[in-house]
Formats: structure tokens, C-alpha cells, sequence
């Protein structure tokens, strides 16, 4: 049984077709989509119905859906500000089929092929508390690289270092029951195996990677053979991250939500954190105006954005 395991898709289409047009090379016999379809690329209905019409999938949701889903029944009149503006037009470009089914899906899910389990959520905190994010978010990822150049080879060297001394991850995984555990979440391609065989697998963000790695977009292959031998394959698809912005450039997404986009797009072409930081920035900017309104408003949040990038 080979597996496609992808996660993060984040309304990116394009990403999305380049990494089923792998997997179908790599003859996957089935595919696991860990969650947040939807918000920050313009293409959130059409992901999902891409999703919809594989014939063998499994699906959970991601923490993304959540924000589609609070917005269901609430005063349209009322969404004015700018902060939500990128939920908004996700929300209004989703069909409300695709949406039902998309909020249909469970949160986490169990599997089981030749009598090993698999326990998929969409946060790596659902099995290994803050092991991960802790140290290893986008924003401590920005953090730790910096303008260094990273290649998937160099990150993982240095993920799986951390945690073969990290005392606290040791402790959780070996109170974890035997089994692969697949996560995504972070945005960053990872995998790690104990020496009891428990598998930790994060596929990295198809849509929107941001482990620092350039040039390429991430999701991983799990193949488990019929006498239960694993294996686990970190692919790295080529993508022209460039000619996808210049379609970003022209989507609605771009007019309806600008800011958001123009970060996203710092993000696509860094493959690093910058929305944690901006939006960091603009809560200082706001406190310091004395303005208390929440989500942000229009001005605050375009006037922040203009000051943001003259850093």
C-alpha cells in the first residue's frame, strides 16, 4: 500500500495538481489529506473539489476549516474590516456543497494496513504536546535561518538531531502506543522513527511551505508492503513559484484581500514565516494609536501594512 500524505494545501491549486501529478508517477495506491484546504491562495473551492472527485482518499480537518465554519450564519453587512477580508473571500468563493462536505470531516482519524495503525490529526500536538512547535514553528524557523540558504536535506538533519537530544520528545514517544502518527500543521516536511519503529510523518505545506526551502513544494509517500515493511519518502516536487505569484497577482483574492496576499506572497517566494511577524506588528501598531477594535480594521490594518514593509 503505497499512501500520498498531503497536507496544507491553503487554496493552492496549482501546487495541489503538481503534487497529485507526482503521486500518480509514483503509483499511490491512496492518498491522506491532513487538513487547512482553504485561506491564503485564491483557489479554495476548486482544491476542494479536486479533493472530492480522487476516487480513494481520506480526509480530516485542519484548523483553517474552523474559521469557515464560525462564519456560517453571521451578518454579512457586518464584514467590514480588514484583518478577516482573506476569510471572507474564501468563505463567498466556497460553494455551499463544498463546504457541508469539507465540514463534514472528522478531526482526526484511525487506520489500520497489515496490523499498523495509523493515528492522523492535523497537529503534531494532538500525540506530541509542544515537542514540535515549541522549537519548530514557522516563526522559530524564520528565527533560526534567518537569510542562510536550506536544503530538505540540511533541515532534516538538523530536526532530527534536535530531537534525538530532546529529552521531553523522548519521554512522549515512548509512552506513544507503536504506530505511524501523521501530522502537518507547522508547514515545515519532517519525519522521525524511534528505535521501537514508531513513525512520526509531517508532510510539509503543499501550498504554502515555509521550512525555508526554495524552489520546490512538499509531500511525502508512506509505503507499507504487504510483510509490513516501511518506508517513508520525502518528496520535494520543482514548482515555478514565480509564474504561480504572477496568477496570484491577478486573482480576486489579490483585489479583495491585498494585504494578506502581499504576504503570502513574501512568504511563497522565501518559504519563510512573515504573517506571524506582521501581525505581531500590527498589534503594537494599534495599541499605540489606541485603537482597541478587534478584528482589525481597515485602516489600522492597511496603514500598519505600509509602515510594515518600510522596515
Amino acid at each position: 500500500m503505497r499512501l500520498a500524505v498531503i497536507s496544507d494545501i491553503h487554496g493552492n491549486l496549482p501546487a495541489l495538481e503538481t503534487v497529485l501529478e507526482d503521486a500518480g508517477n509514483n503509483h499511490v495506491d491512496n492518498y491522506i489529506f491532513v487538513g487547512d484546504y482553504c485561506l491564503s491562495n485564491p483557489y479554495p473551492n476548486e482544491c476542494i473539489q479536486r479533493i472530492r472527485g480522487l476516487e480513494k482518499k481520506y480526509i480530516i480537518r485542519g484548523n483553517e476549516e474552523k474559521y469557515l465554519e464560525n462564519l456560517i450564519g453571521k451578518d454579512q453587512t457586518m464584514w467590514t474590516d480588514g484583518q478577516m477580508q482573506i476569510s471572507y473571500y474564501c468563505y463567498r468563493a466556497i460553494s455551499t456543497d463544498n463546504l457541508d462536505f469539507l465540514l463534514s470531516m472528522p478531526n482526526t482519524l484511525k487506520l489500520t494496513y497489515n496490523d499498523i495503525d495509523l493515528h492522523i490529526a492535523h497537529s503534531s500536538a494532538e500525540f506530541i504536546d509542544d515537542c514540535e512547535h515549541r522549537e519548530w514553528s514557522t516563526s522559530q524557523v524564520a528565527k533560526r535561518y534567518m537569510d542562510k540558504n536550506v536544503t530538505s536535506d540540511s533541515f532534516r538533519a538538523d530536526i532530527c538531531n534536535y530531537f534525538d537530544n530532546n529529552d521531553k520528545f523522548q519521554r512522549i514517544l515512548k509512552q506513544l502506543e507503536q504506530g505511524i502518527y501523521i501530522f502537518g500543521h507547522s508547514h515545515i516536511q519532517w519525519s522521525y522513527q524511534s528505535k521501537d519503529k514508531t513513525i512520526l510523518i509531517n508532510p510539509g505545506s503543499c501550498g504554502l511551505p515555509l521550512d525555508g526551502v526554495t524552489g520546490s513544494i512538499p509531500y511525502t509517500i508512506l509505503d507499507i508492503s504487504d510483510t509490513g515493511n516501511i518506508t517513508v519518502e520525502e518528496k520535494r516536487i520543482p514548482f515555478d513559484m514565480d509564474e504561480y505569484i504572477k496568477i496570484l497577482v491577478k486573482s480576486d483574492q489579490f483585489l479583495i484581500a491585498s494585504v494578506w496576499s502581499k504576504i503570502i506572497i513574501k512568504e511563497l517566494r522565501t518559504s519563510r514565516e512573515h504573517l506571524f511577524f506582521f501581525l505581531r506588528f500590527v498589534e503594537q501598531y494599534a495599541e499605540k494609536i489606541g485603537d482597541m477594535r478587534r478584528p482589525f480594521g481597515l485602516d489600522t490594518w492597511e496603514n500598519a501594512y505600509k509602515l510594515w514593509v518600510k522596515q
